[in-house]
């Protein structure tokens, strides 16, 4: 005979999976975020009218000196 067991394992476990990975991808990019923001907070440079640039020392362009 069989015994009834109710869904109690299978119950909205579809949707717990979906919301437990919006949440880690949520989370891992605002951690992302958050290390490159404070990584690339010194290379901030503010001019003197207040406009903003980055200056970013692997991405400038070297021009080396005829000679």
């Amino acid at each position: 005979m069989r015994r009834y067991v109710p869904k109690t394992y299978n119950n909205r476990r579809l949707l717990r999976i979906i919301f437990r990975s919006v949440v880690i991808a949520l989370c891992t990019v605002l951690i992302v975020f958050i290390v490159l923001f404070f990584g690339f907070y010194s290379y901030f440079l503010t001019g003197e009218d207040g406009t903003g640039s980055m200056e970013i020392p692997w991405l400038t362009d070297v021009q080396e000196p005829p000679g």
